[in-house]
């Protein structure tokens, strides 16, 4: 709830910036329905969290889940790390009980922190996005911090593995919980007050950490592999589909690289008559360049409009574009730049669209 209520633009159709459906056909709500929805939407939420412990909320759980679902299918932005986290935990709730229901969910947190851990095993993590983050660190001691953050994802790594085993549960917890109070630190109010929208975030895996894990006997098998249907798919698509994102075959925010700092990166170069049409909060991003366009970049418009990072998708970055090439005189006043993330195989490199290939 606290998501949807900091990105009420996201979820809403009566925006600037486009909404990107998983099938054509696929049509917003129009206004004022998309409103009535989005409220819907945290009206059951509320509901489910103020059920009574001996009433079955699974009936409150299958209607958020799936106006969840349907809303996300109306638009792929919406598919954040955290929506889709929050999704599947819910359901896991609903589809076992006892032991089997926390042990999916379980799994899905210790697999969030082994793929969080293993994206950032890029070239760009350590010297751009670690030292961001750690920027008091970096501006002291710029060497150290480039150390560390080669440390971290290893860290995260062990952590993960940790949360399995009874006998380092402890310590992971520990360290887990010291990795989300540092993140709150450096990108919270007093840090770079920077992507707000995750902020909830890391204080519910905090929650989770110390809910599903502190006081828990479970071993690994029990976490890893339940009788449950729904636990074998929870393993399938956390456990085992974010390794497919190293082959560009899997979205990177259903991968736990929200910010391993090597996603596909979207810019749009501009006539200054197409720029003339962007609202004046999305021109605040805008900056000359030198072939004489204006460049805009896709998160951050997103940030500016949404309050939530572009989903970084060649795909969700086409849209993106085709929405101002229809403010285009001709198919040169727009084009989208896009620099693919590193991958193991089926790089895309850097590529270029113009409105016609859009």
């Amino acid at each position: 709830m606290a998501g949807l209520l900091l990105s009420p633009r996201l979820w809403v159709s009566t925006r600037f910036y486009p909404l990107t459906p998983a099938m054509q056909f696929l049509k917003p709500l129009p206004y004022p329905f998309d409103y009535a929805a989005y409220i819907l939407l945290l009206a059951l939420l509320a509901v489910t969290a103020m059920a009574r412990h001996r009433s079955s909320p699974r009936w409150w759980i299958a209607a958020s889940v799936l106006l969840l679902a349907a809303l996300c299918a109306q638009d792929q932005s919406r598919l954040q790390p955290w929506c889709y986290q929050y999704a599947f935990m819910l359901i896991a709730l609903a589809a076992a009980s006892g032991e089997a229901s926390l042990n999916a969910c379980r799994l899905i947190v210790a697999a969030i922190y082994f793929w969080s851990g293993a994206q950032k095993l890029n070239p760009y993590f350590a010297p751009d996005t670690f030292t961001w983050l750690a920027h008091p660190l970096a501006a002291h001691f710029p060497a150290l911090a480039i150390e560390a953050g080669y440390a971290a994802p290893f860290v995260e790594i062990a952590c993960a593995i940790g949360l399995l085993t009874p006998k380092f549960r402890t310590p992971a917890i520990v360290g887990l919980i010291a990795m989300h109070a540092c993140i709150l630190l450096a990108i919270g109010p007093l840090g770079h007050g920077f992507n707000t929208v995750v902020w909830p975030w890391n204080i519910a895996m905090v929650l989770f950490l110390l809910l599903l894990f502190r006081h828990s006997e479970a071993r690994a098998r029990e976490i890893l592999w339940g009788p449950a249907r729904f636990h074998r798919l929870a393993f399938m698509l956390f456990g085992l589909a974010p390794a497919l994102s190293f082959f560009n075959l899997w979205d990177s925010y259903l991968s736990a690289a929200l910010y391993s700092g090597n996603k596909n990166q979207g810019a749009i170069y501009m006539t200054e008559a197409v720029a003339d049409h962007l609202p004046d909060e999305v021109d605040d991003d805008v900056s000359e360049e030198a072939d004489g366009l204006d460049k805009l970049l896709v998160n951050d418009w997103s940030f500016d409009e949404l309050n939530a990072p572009a989903y970084p998708e060649i795909r969700i970055y086409r849209n993106v574009a085709r929405k101002l090439c229809g403010f285009a005189a001709k198919p040169s006043d727009v084009r989208l730049e896009v620099q693919g993330k590193a991958v193991l195989a089926n790089g895309v490199g850097k590529r270029i669209f113009a409105c016609s290939d859009l």
